[in-house]
């Protein structure tokens, strides 16, 4: 869960690159989409190719877990970002605890502990002082407030979606195949609805740029953090993930971004829930 953190963490290299060669935030998830089956695609075939059949009625949840989830969540993130600021749509998306939490309770019949409800606290506290929304007059629109918790919504649903798929005996390597594989169909309706630039008219650069995306950004975090859901409840797991944006702060030290006094306040924070959500009580350890 950490090391998927950490990679997502990474995403600011990738999308600043794409976007300095013009590529738009749609082809972005596009071109990620592509490369990521592909890459998949090529595992699954060397690997395990009769993984590529999969149980009918698993369609659903997939193509859900595809368009709602993966198309949904970036499509949505990426206007939150357009409508306000990238600390305001960070912040937003780490609701998605919130609404894993509440999911987890009516399909899951998981219990609300009290630890949980502190960490989801303390991360969520945490990630608004990382994220630079507490310190600083930012007022945001009713649009942005409206797409940010889409987003917080849409990042939720992998949790609740592959939690199923794998209480279904879905493999981790399935479910990551065909979630993209429909949110690469998704995403290519949407560039034809809306118009968008052609991705085949993109340099060999922006191309390049997008297949490690899809690597280092992708499929390796993605694999990380399905493979943890097996090893941990659907309510932990989020709460974990929220270490992404303390790792997009370190990331952003490269860039000469030095993170402020709630900054750093905020990175203890988000650590310490991490911590609080995974420690174990001393008795029932015993």
């Amino acid at each position: 869960m950490l090391a998927a953190a950490v990679l997502w963490g990474g995403i600011g290299i990738f999308v600043s690159n794409l976007e300095r060669l013009g590529v738009s935030s749609l082809n972005i998830v596009f071109l990620r989409c592509f490369f990521t089956v592909i890459i998949l695609g090529v595992v699954l075939a060397v690997k395990s190719p009769r993984d590529f059949k999969i149980p009918l009625r698993d369609l659903p949840l997939l193509i859900s877990n595809g368009i709602l989830s993966v198309v949904m969540f970036t499509y949505c993130y990426y206007k939150t970002i357009v409508l306000s600021t990238f600390s305001v749509a960070a912040v937003l998306m780490y609701t998605a605890p919130i609404f894993v939490m509440i999911m987890s309770v009516l399909f899951f019949h998981e219990k609300i502990t009290v630890k949980k409800i502190i960490a989801l606290a303390v991360a969520f506290v945490g990630c608004a002082f990382v994220s630079g929304v507490v310190g600083t007059a930012v007022r945001i629109s009713a649009e942005a407030l409206g797409f940010g918790l889409l987003t917080g919504f849409g990042y939720s649903l992998y949790t609740i979606f592959g939690s199923r798929l794998i209480l279904r005996g879905c493999k981790t390597l399935q479910i990551m195949f065909y979630t993209f594989l429909f949110a690469l169909a998704g995403s290519g309706v949407l560039l034809c609805v809306t118009g968008e630039t052609n991705p085949l008219t993109y340099s060999h650069e922006a191309w390049l740029w997008a297949f490690l995306m899809a690597i280092f950004n992708t499929v390796l975090p993605y694999l990380f953090y399905t493979y943890g859901l097996k090893l941990t409840d659907t309510t932990t797991a989020p709460i974990i993930a929220t270490v992404e944006p303390v790792a997009a702060t370190l990331v952003g030290l490269f860039y000469g971004q030095w993170p402020t006094v709630f900054g750093v306040l905020g990175i203890i924070l988000v650590l310490s829930s991490v911590i609080i959500v995974n420690s174990k009580d001393r008795k029932k350890a015993a």
